[in-house]
Formats: structure tokens, C-alpha cells, sequence
């Protein structure tokens, strides 16, 4: 311990036990609770809904069901907010790192705002107007502070602005400047009461018709014949509740809950304990001062009553885990009923040179005493986005958890997206996507690795203040699935990135042009998988490590013949006398077509959200391959069973099985592919012969396998798709003749960062998702919209707003050659039309074709958004850059 934590130490802080103080928050709690009239009714024996837990999201989304009419009961095995929300610290900071959160965030600020009595028009829930300061200590944290306001005010959000250490000065005072260079303010974010804030929505959920009940235990979950939805819920007093759906928000229950309805836990998070500290009061400090947020020294600064309390996000979590925190990640001790206001002793070792860092950059905390402590519990998913949504393998049950100490700021929008997934299909009014929130984004045999889960919880939590460069990666926890050419790609040099637990090369560098030659100094890299250390990324394309590899990739795609190990892609057998039915339904393009046939398809929601795209090839009269993006084999299987039991085909009739680990695949593509191909095969592989968009079974080095004339990196080639065992003979066999023809080794970075956004192909998730329509997306092509044709979900969706027009559209651009700036994407550079604000950056690049910036983005205008409308404007893109000496300023380029 510190000399300056040992001074406030001893008997200030040991003044109450943590049993004392859990008791004294709980007689807060309980009185709070009196105030929204504890007593609860008995609950009806059949709901539309039943709502499992009484947190902060338990009980919004009790209230935006019932105030659509929807009948509502929320079981609480404890007191209501009793879990984690009644010990969050209650920051309202609206400035994220993903559309999707700060959306979330700013919508739960502005209900909080208007809890006020209506007499006096003060909070009822102790919402104070503080503002929030970003600071930033390096011109990367300044950086990153910018793009978030870039991608702030790409989505309506301009409260957000950059200021100078001068300016820090005047909105906090107490701060000393000292290697700061620069922040962000936002003068509309505030704080909140968070247990205050649940109540207000759980009354008002009781007075839209819901019941809420406390002490009471959801102990068993019926399923009905096919698994799949969950009819009846069971109390601890033996009430049996009928429900045509169930939404779990049980935060750390939320595991032990889908194992007690589906046998199996199918939701990868873990406790990641929290810890803050409160200060004595100071003259002066007071609600006018912003919660300021210090990314390089992990630590944030709120008022608190008259002082300030220092809440601290440490690097390295795993070693400070509580014994019983570590036994319930692992799941060999269950989170028990009763850990209701639970908190842990407080750890100087945890708090460490955090606290440290803050107590010197505010000198007034050396002045003042401690007066409490409080280290609780907190639920943190496995890739630090929450999970919203519909849970995998299932029609009616919802989930919400894993908001990664973001719960109160995006509590009452999850909320209202799990009331819309329900009542409307999908999440709508807030106008986001929420694909980076889908629970089926998961390996589903990773939710059951507790150590993968448990140290991606912990490295998302340590860095969550962190500077965050464009194309990091997850370091811990690697290896976990591997291609069948893993041996392979090592002895190229690959470097890996890691996705739905595969291990994925995303370039292939030359000794001499590592960055980090001796490994990485993160104490989070796993040693076993060699992936981009973070001396390897930049804000500056051309200073990145994969830089000069990516471009050699894409040149010889483009030149010469790239081999690309694409084996991680999604792979599903389809197959049955009424799979071609289900697929009609659930599939957007024709699937009746001819055997030999690859069609590029959609699958949409019912609003007409698209929900993915993949390839499908028709191998037989009833039988079809379908490949799919790699994180969603899983997402198209659950969906066209879905459609095919609604439709009531049984599954011996649309039979669907998930080849991806039976199957690896490697892409020739190139102008030189079919001279490669041809001296490996008898197969005839002119265009006459072997047309694009087709499939063929043929022989390759000897190895039957199935070939698609498809590429996503827009240039001459074949997907071959071949057993995984004989891979590794028909990647020697293609690099022994290949290599005369220059054939180079290629990963992920060039063919997603580059070639595909030339050729203006759409990334899901990045360019396109569940809040765009094909017709946005510049899909229609892809869409049966034609009267005649057959049906499908969303069809319906899709022709009123081809009536009524739409106003965005998906746009490819490209900057001058001697414009020396980096797109990434992300929607943090913005698209100006004639000097007016129209959008942003989905998708970014750089041609090495071309030399230079390329990009995809989305762009607002009149009803349709016309092609004419598009091309007679001027654009600019608004980027951050650095000027000399590394300051970051914004610039537009044309």
C-alpha cells in the first residue's frame, strides 16, 4: 500500500463492515421500495409475458410491454434493483464507442429527465445536469475522443465538443492540467439515483397493469413439444404461469436461468466486480462539476454529496477476483438465491496506481478522508457489447444482460427494443442496429468454456478505458477453434484474428516488417496464436504493421492469384421434400432454380430489417449448400427452422445440418486462378464450361470436392470446398503449382478492408443490418418482389416502403489520390453533400489498386434517394488527422 492510500486508510475505512454497509443500502432500498407501493397483487395464470428479474432492465422492459397494452409479470426471487443496479454508481455519459450504446444511453437520459414530481418539477430520481469531460493524456486517447464525437454527430448527437487544456480548466478546476493535451465535453450528460430510476419505471409498470413480484423464485420453465418455446413459468410458492412469451434480465442469474430452462447455459458472461471510492465533502465541489473520465489512468471522477467519488476500471481484474466471484465464473459454485445487495471487502491492491493517478491529478482528495468504500458485483459479457435479444434456439424467450457497468445509461432503451422484438419483430423507434447486441453472435460451445468466457469478460472490462485502435483484436483466450490449414498458415507467417472462436489469418508479414518482433508487451495476449499486438495498429493506415502486407495481398489478387483459407465460413446441408418450400419463405432471392445454381440471398425480419446475406447452391432437387457469414451458421439454421415450423413442415422434411467444422475451403482468385486450377484438374473451367454463379462437383489433386464460381474479392475464382481432412493435400498441391504462377498467400484484412469494398460489396454488420432494407442497402436485386413471385418474411415490409420511398442509400466513394487520410469505417468519418451533413463512413479502406482511400457509406436524402439526386452533389469526407507534431485536428477531403 501507498503512502498516500495508507493515509486514508485504517480506521476511516474500517469504520463499517461490508455485511454493515449492504444492510444500510438495503434499508435505502426498502424504503425507496415503500414509495412505489411494495404490496403486489397476485398474478394472473396466463400473461402475455413473463418478465424474470427485477433490475434496472427487468423493470424497464416491464414498463414499455405494459404501456403497450401487453400483460405483464415480473417474478423477483429478492428485492427489486436488490442485484447490481442498486450499487451502480449512476453515470449518464452519452459519448460511446458504438452507435448502438450511445443511442441506448442518450435515450435513457433523456427518460430519466423528465422523472420529475409534478407539483415542483424536481427529480424524483435524482438526475443532475453534470455534464461529462473526456480527457485524453496522448494524441491517440485525443484521437479516439474525437472520433467519438464524429460518430456522435453522424446520428444526430451535437452536444459533444473538443476542448483545450485551458478550457478543461474552467469546467473542472479541481483538476490539475498536468499531461493533459486535450478532451471532450458534454454538457447535457448528468448522473442519476440508479435504484431510483428502477423504481420510477417499475411504478409506472404497475400502473400500465403489470404486476411485479418480489421474493418470489422462477424455480422451472416448460418447454412446449419442439423445444422451442417456453409456455409455462413455475414459482417457489407453486404458482404455474401460463406465457406466450418469457424475457430473462436476471444479470448474474442469468446463466443458472437458461440452464433451468434449456439444460444448458446458452449466454456468455461473467461477474466482473466494480470498485469505487467516496471522499469527504469539499468546499466547492458540487453538481455544477462534470463525471470526468480519465482513459489512461482508468479512472472516472463524480460528485457525490458534496465530495468526489473515484470509481476505477483496473487493467488487470483477474487478479483481484473475490474466491467467490472466481468459483461462480467457473461454475462450479451456483450464484445462490439470497446474494442480494451483495458487496466485497474493499482491495487497495485493486484500486493500486489508479487511485493513485487520480489522487494526483486532483490534490484535493489528499485533503480529505474516505469515508466508504463499496466494491459489488457487476455481469460483463464475453466481448463487451450487452446482449439484446431473441435467445438462440428459441421463438419466445428474450434476453438482456452483460451491460458491462452500462446498465442504468442503457437500461430503459433495451428495454424498449426487447418490448418492440415481442410486440413489432424487431427493435425499430430508436433506429439502430442491434446486431452487435444479438445473443446468437456467440460460438455456442464457447458459452460453455468458463475460462474463454471468463478472462474475455475480464479483458473487456480492463480495457475499458483504453485506447482503442482501428482493427484490434481480443488477445486472451485464443485458439480455441482452428482452421484445418492452421499448420499451414503458421509456417506463412500469419498473423491471426480471432472470430465465432475461429482462428482467422488476417495477413501474412514479412519478418522484417513486425512491429513487434519480441511479442507483445500485453499482459492479455495469449501466447499460443500470434495476433496483432497493439505496437502493431495505428490510426494511420500506412504506419500499421499489415499495411505493406495488405497491399502486396491485394495486388496479386488483382495481377496475379491470392489463396485464401476461407474455412470459417458458415456451411449448412439443406435437404428434404419441403426444404425448397422453407427456403422461399425464409430466404429473399428466387431458390427455385435450376440444380447447379448459387444464388446470392437476404434473410429479413418481419419489419424487412435485414438479418443477414449469404450464398445457397442448389446441389439436388430437394438438396442445397448454403454458405453464411462466419458468425451465423447458427443464426440462418435457427431461422429457417423457425420459418419451417410456422409453416408447420416437420424437420424430417426440411432437415438442416451444420457442416462447417466437416468442411474447410479454400478461394483461388486472381486472373491467374484458372491456369492454377486447370493443371489440377480434368474439370473444363472455361466460362462456357463452368459459368460464374454455378457449383460443380469435380476433382482437384486427386480430392472430389464441390466448387462455386463465386468471389468476394470481385475478380476471377472458385471457392472449393473440399473435407477437412484432405485439405491440407490440396493446399500443397495448390501452392506447389501456384507458386510458379507468383501465387501468394492472402488473409482476411485484404479481402474485407480492400478488395471487396472496390468491387462495392456489402459487409453485414458493417455496411448493412437489421435498421437498413435491402432497398436501402442497394439490394433489391436480391429480393423476389415481384407480385408472381412467392412470399417471404418481410416481403410485405419491403414493397410499402418501395411505395413510400426511402431515405437512405448505400453509396461507394473514393478520395483523391494525394488526400492523405485513413478511413475505417465504423460511421466515425462523416459524408457532406454541398456542405450539408448526410452521413457517414460504413465501411473503410484502401485501394492499393487505386492508391488510395475508398469507402462505403450511408447517405440521407429525399424519398427514394434518387441516383440523379446523388450524383449532382459535391462531397466531402470529414476525417480526424494529425497535423505536425502529432495534435489531431478534423478535416474535410473531397
Amino acid at each position: 500500500m501507498s503512502s498516500r492510500l495508507a493515509r486514508h486508510g485504517g480506521g476511516a475505512l474500517q469504520r463499517a463492515s461490508a455485511a454493515a454497509r449492504g444492510a444500510m443500502f438495503q434499508r435505502q432500498a426498502l424504503r425507496a421500495l415503500a414509495s412505489v407501493n411494495h404490496a403486489t397483487e397476485a398474478a394472473t395464470r396466463a400473461v402475455d409475458v413473463v418478465v424474470i428479474g427485477g433490475g434496472i432492465v427487468g423493470c424497464a422492459a416491464a414498463r414499455s410491454l405494459a404501456k403497450r397494452g401487453a400483460s405483464v409479470v415480473l417474478l423477483e426471487q429478492n428485492q427489486l434493483t436488490a442485484g447490481t443496479t442498486w450499487h451502480a454508481a449512476g453515470l449518464m455519459g452519452t459519448l460511446k464507442g458504438s452507435s448502438l450504446i450511445m443511442t441506448l444511453a442518450d435515450y435513457g437520459k433523456e427518460l430519466y429527465k423528465q422523472m420529475n414530481d409534478e407539483v415542483t418539477g424536481k427529480s424524483l430520481v435524482g438526475w443532475a445536469n453534470t455534464g461529462s469531460l473526456g480527457i485524453a493524456r496522448c494524441n491517440d486517447s485525443m484521437e479516439q475522443l474525437v472520433r467519438q464525437v464524429q460518430l456522435a454527430r453522424g446520428i444526430g448527437f451535437m452536444q459533444h465538443r473538443v476542448v483545450t487544456p485551458a478550457e478543461i480548466k474552467d469546467i473542472h478546476p479541481f483538476l490539475n492540467l498536468d499531461g493533459i493535451v486535450g478532451g471532450v465535453y458534454s454538457p447535457h450528460d448528468g448522473i442519476v439515483n440508479p435504484a431510483d430510476v428502477a423504481l420510477y419505471m417499475a411504478a409506472e409498470a404497475r400502473q400500465h397493469g403489470a404486476v411485479l413480484k418480489e421474493r418470489t423464485e422462477c424455480v422451472d420453465m416448460k418447454l412446449d413439444r419442439d423445444g422451442r418455446r417456453i409456455v409455462e413459468v413455475r414459482t417457489d410458492s407453486g404458482e404455474t404461469i401460463s406465457c406466450g412469451h418469457a424475457v430473462i434480465c436476471g444479470g448474474a442469474w442469468t446463466k443458472k436461468l437458461s440452464t433451468l430452462a434449456f439444460g444448458e447455459n446458452r449466454i456468455p458472461v461473467a461477474m466482473m466486480p466494480h470498485q469505487y471510492a467516496i471522499f469527504d465533502r469539499y468546499d466547492g465541489v458540487g453538481n455544477h462539476l462534470p463525471v470526468t473520465r480519465d482513459i489512461h489512468h482508468k479512472y472516472y471522477l463524480k460528485p457525490e454529496v458534496g465530495g468526489f467519488m473515484v470509481g476505477v476500471f483496473e487493467g488487470e481484474p483477474l487478479e483481484h477476483l473475490p474466491d467467490v466471484v472466481r468459483a461462480r465464473n467457473a461454475n462450479t459454485v451456483p450464484m445462490p438465491r439470497d446474494a442480494e445487495h451483495e458487496v466485497y471487502e474493499e482491495s487497495f491492491e485493486k484500486a493500486g496506481r489508479w487511485l493513485e493517478a487520480a489522487m494526483e491529478h486532483v490534490p484535493s482528495l489528499n485533503e480529505v478522508g474516505l469515508k466508504q468504500w463499496l466494491h459489488g458485483p457487476d455481469t460483463h459479457s464475453a466481448d463487451h457489447s450487452p446482449i439484446i435479444g431473441r435467445m438462440p434456439g428459441t421463438d419466445n424467450c428474450f434476453l438482456a444482460t452483460g451491460f458491462n457497468s452500462q446498465g442504468i445509461q442503457c437500461g430503459p432503451g433495451a428495454g424498449l427494443a426487447l418490448a418492440e422484438s415481442i410486440l413489432d419483430g424487431a427493435p425499430h423507434s430508436l433506429g439502430c442496429d442491434f446486431s452487435g447486441a444479438d445473443p446468437s453472435r456467440f460460438f455456442p460451445g464457447l458459452c460453455q468454456d468458463s475460462d474463454w468466457v471468463e478472462r474475455r469478460a475480464a479483458e473487456g472490462y480492463g480495457k475499458t478505458y483504453s485506447v482503442h485502435w482501428p482493427l484490434e483484436v481480443f488477445e486472451s483466450a485464443r485458439g480455441r477453434r482452428l482452421s484445418p490449414l492452421h499448420k499451414q498458415l503458421v509456417e506463412h507467417g500469419a498473423v491471426f484474428g480471432e472470430t465465432y472462436g475461429w482462428e482467422r489469418p488476417l495477413y501474412f508479414p514479412r519478418p522484417e516488417e513486425r512491429k513487434a518482433p519480441n511479442g507483445t508487451t500485453s499482459t492479455w495476449a495469449d501466447p499460443s496464436v500470434d495476433s496483432p499486438p497493439h505496437e502493431a495498429l495505428s490510426f494511420r493506415r500506412s504506419e500499421a504493421e499489415y499495411f505493406k502486407a495488405e497491399g502486396r495481398e491485394c495486388l496479386a489478387t488483382r495481377n496475379g492469384a491470392a489463396l485464401f483459407d476461407l474455412s470459417f465460413f458458415g456451411k449448412l446441408r439443406i435437404s428434404g421434400l419441403r426444404s425448397l418450400e422453407a427456403l422461399q419463405k425464409c430466404m429473399t432471392a428466387e431458390m427455385d432454380k435450376a440444380q447447379g445454381t448459387v444464388t446470392y440471398t437476404l434473410f429479413c425480419n418481419e419489419r424487412g430489417g435485414v438479418l443477414g446475406d449469404l450464398t445457397v447452391a442448389r446441389t439436388g432437387p430437394d438438396e442445397f449448400y448454403a454458405v453464411t457469414l462466419t458468425i451465423q451458421p447458427a443464426k440462418v439454421a435457427d431461422q429457417l427452422r423457425r420459418v419451417a415450423t410456422g409453416m408447420g413442415i416437420p424437420a424430417s422434411d426440411c432437415v438442416i445440418e451444420d457442416v462447417t467444422e466437416a468442411n474447410a475451403v479454400m478461394a483461388v482468385n486472381g486472373p491467374k486462378s484458372r491456369e492454377i486450377l486447370a493443371q489440377l484438374t480434368d474439370s473444363a473451367l472455361d466460362n462456357t464450361a463452368f459459368p460464374p454463379g454455378t457449383v460443380q462437383r469435380m476433382t482437384v489433386a486427386g480430392v472430389e470436392l464441390m466448387a462455386l464460381r463465386v468471389s468476394f474479392a470481385g475478380e476471377l475464382g472458385w471457392e472449393l470446398h473440399c473435407p477437412a481432412l484432405e485439405a491440407s493435400r490440396i493446399h500443397a498441391a495448390l501452392s506447389e503449382v501456384g507458386g510458379v504462377h507468383g501465387l501468394q498467400p492472402a488473409g482476411y484484412f485484404a479481402l474485407l478492408n480492400s478488395l471487396r469494398v472496390e468491387k462495392g460489396f456489402i459487409h453485414y454488420g458493417a455496411d448493412v443490418s437489421e435498421a437498413e432494407t435491402p432497398l436501402e442497402a442497394g439490394l433489391a436485386f436480391a429480393c423476389k418482389l415481384k407480385e408472381d413471385q412467392p412470399d417471404f418474411l418481410g416481403k410485405a415490409a419491403i414493397l410499402e416502403q418501395r411505395k413510400e420511398g426511402w431515405r437512405k442509400r448505400l453509396v461507394s466513394l473514393k478520395l483523391a489520390s494525394n488526400a492523405d487520410v485513413s478511413l475505417f469505417g465504423h460511421e466515425e468519418e462523416l459524408l457532406y453533400r454541398n456542405g450539408e451533413l448526410v452521413g457517414s463512413v460504413t465501411s473503410g479502406g484502401f485501394s492499393h489498386t487505386m492508391d488510395r482511400a475508398i469507402g462505403l457509406g450511408l447517405v440521407r436524402g429525399p424519398p427514394k434517394v434518387p441516383l440523379d439526386w446523388i450524383r449532382s452533389g459535391s462531397y466531402e469526407v470529414e476525417v480526424p488527422v494529425r497535423r505536425a507534431g502529432g495534435a489531431v485536428e478534423i478535416q474535410r477531403f473531397p
